[in-house]
């Protein structure tokens, strides 16, 4: 896992006050990123997003929160001020919702339905994710 996903994954816990789901936790940082791609065409973490039942995953945040959450919570706040006010706008606003309803909303994007169906790879990449959400932008005024 890399330093920034580790540090944005600190800093969700922070805002959930320890109380957020990994569940949870896998959704925020695929909006984080869709966010992150769309507003200045950068992802906010390097690692890869994968297509899991639930919807969005990242690996190596899904199982690091699993195995290894004292190595999330000591992580360095090395973020830069996009990144945290992402972070703070995704929790405001779905960080709080109930898990199967952002199960929902993220099985409604394309990135994850085209990788979803895709038996032979998994990857949502960043470009899918872009596309998706400046998409949905230009179509509906909004990225979510």
């Amino acid at each position: 896992m890399t330093e920034r996903l580790k540090a944005i994954c600190r800093r969700l816990i922070e805002l959930s006050h320890n109380e957020i789901s990994n569940l949870v936790l896998q959704k925020l940082l695929y909006l984080i990123q869709a966010y992150s791609l769309v507003d200045r065409n950068q992802p906010a973490f390097d690692d890869r997003i994968e297509a899991w039942q639930y919807g969005p995953v990242v690996p190596e945040a899904y199982y690091g929160f699993k195995y290894h959450f004292n190595e999330i919570q000591n992580a360095n706040n090395i973020l830069d001020e996009n990144t945290n006010r992402y972070i703070n706008e995704i929790f405001e606003t779905f960080g709080r919702q109930d898990p199967f309803d952002l199960v929902n909303l993220t099985h409604s994007y394309n990135s994850w339905i085209n990788a979803w169906r895709n038996p032979f790879d998994s990857i949502i990449t960043n470009a899918d994710i872009e596309e998706c959400h400046r998409q949905l932008l230009q179509d509906f005024g909004y990225i979510f």
